[in-house]
């Protein structure tokens, strides 16, 4: 049922997106800008538990929540500003409870809500270079950089467990 819900709001999200001609909203511009630094500090802590490593990840999801703070909904103007509106306060909502982590599994636990506004965030968006993966085993999605599939929810154990459902690695 959960990846059917991940499936239906990517689809929703690709339709509208479709809809509009562009691969980007006009109008979140900045809000965008001000995402890039949330998403190096996310990437960060994707390869980090990846790698069935903590080292800096409690530090990177501090960072995370106080640069939530600073991405501002006022940011992205126009019809679709609504769709941005809980992002920046979700984001800071993850990001706390992975900083109050206090080891590796409860991190990967946080993980799942650090991710989801993430992944709203870049079906929209598109960042450039993106991915978003998901793994029917956690289940959960999380965004990464390549085609090769790194999951910080198992690390080691099942490296490669999950699909890429959109970005531009995704098959089309």
């Amino acid at each position: 049922m959960k990846r059917f819900s991940v499936f239906l709001i990517t689809g929703f999200i690709s339709l509208v997106i479709s809809s509009t001609g562009n691969s980007v909203f006009a109008g979140t511009e900045k809000f965008d800008a001000a995402m890039r630094p949330v998403l190096a500090e996310y990437l960060k802590i994707i390869d980090q538990l990846a790698s069935d490593q903590t080292g800096g990840v409690v530090d990177a999801a501090k960072k995370i929540e106080g640069l939530a703070g600073s991405v501002s909904p006022s940011l992205v103007t126009g019809e679709h500003a609504a769709h941005y509106a809980s992002i920046p306060g979700k984001i800071a909502e993850g990001a706390k409870k992975m900083a109050a982590a206090k080891d590796i599994e409860s991190l990967r636990t946080a993980l799942v809500d650090l991710s989801k506004p993430m992944v709203m965030w870049a079906s929209m968006s598109k960042p450039a270079g993106i991915n978003v993966i998901y793994c029917a085993m956690k289940p959960g999605t999380w965004l990464q950089k390549g085609a090769t599939i790194h999951n910080p929810y198992y690390g080691a154990a099942m490296p490669s467990c999950g699909e890429i459902i959109s970005g531009p690695d995704a098959k089309k």
